[in-house]
């Protein structure tokens, strides 16, 4: 796969985070590489007042690697739409259960590694 088009598809998962959450604000989504590994990190405004420093923020970082992103990136369209569907659904089933624990209302950060799972799309019909 040519490194354009794997700039292109990691941006799509990009986009596709960045309105995984209600925000007050503009979420923000930034990737970078670090050896076989690609970190998707998301941050939100869950709190916002008069003075912008004080913003309530949650950040997620996601663990995707090489493999898995080449395994997406060779997927048709209609099947990457069902993976970044499951990847707003596992990053809110994350954030709602790390903030119902007791004590954790206040925690919005966290670090998920991707299972390979995610990205395993069989042929029609998408079972999900």
């Amino acid at each position: 796969m040519k490194t354009i088009d794997l700039s292109q598809r990691i941006e799509e998962i990009e986009l596709a985070l960045a309105a995984t959450f209600e925000s007050p604000k503009s979420p923000t989504v930034s990737a970078y590489q670090e050896g076989a590994t690609t970190f998707l990190t998301l941050s939100w405004v869950v709190k916002t007042g008069r003075d912008t420093t004080l913003d309530t923020r949650c950040v997620a970082r996601l663990e995707i690697s090489d493999r898995q992103i080449n395994h997406y990136a060779a997927l048709d369209t209609a099947k990457r739409r069902i993976v970044q569907d499951r990847l707003k659904d596992l990053l809110r089933q994350r954030v709602d259960a790390m903030r119902s624990e007791p004590g954790s209302a206040e925690n919005c950060s966290l670090q998920i590694d991707i299972d390979d799972a995610v990205f395993d799309v069989p042929d029609e019909p998408y079972n999900i």
